[in-house]
């Protein structure tokens, strides 16, 4: 049987009980929270798409790449502790605000350069500076 978007709804409730099973004893949940936790999950909206092909991994793949809780011990840095990505553009963004260019114009330009970032984050690095 070749997988299509169409007939993709018959591999998902047998997973979906699988993993639902697996909610409940991680976390200690009744079988309707565990069972909306999944169906409002990152995990199923991926699922449920046919070209991401998570229908092929295993319930408990799926588990545990996308529904395990991890505890992170420290705040861990992408670029480092102090080392925004946005340093090197500093310049070119105060140049930009002064222009009279939005946040958002300006986290729209600093993608065309290969630095995605958000309005938020620009807000962020310029109230550092």
């Amino acid at each position: 049987m070749q997988v299509t978007q169409k007939n993709l709804y018959n591999l998902i409730p047998p997973k979906a009980a699988k993993i639902t099973t697996m909610l409940r004893s991680s976390r200690n949940m009744a079988v309707k929270q565990a069972l909306l936790t999944f169906y409002n999950s990152r995990a199923y909206r991926l699922l449920e798409r046919e070209e991401t092909k998570l229908w092929y991994a295993s319930p408990a793949q799926i588990f545990a790449e996308h529904l395990t809780v991890t505890k992170r011990s420290r705040k861990s840095y992408q670029n480092g502790p102090g080392r925004s990505k946005l340093a090197p553009y500093a310049e070119q963004i105060k140049a930009w605000q002064t222009k009279g260019m939005t946040l958002r114009e300006i986290a729209a330009e600093l993608k065309n350069y290969g630095c995605p970032t958000t309005a938020q984050n620009i807000s962020r690095f310029l109230k550092e500076k």
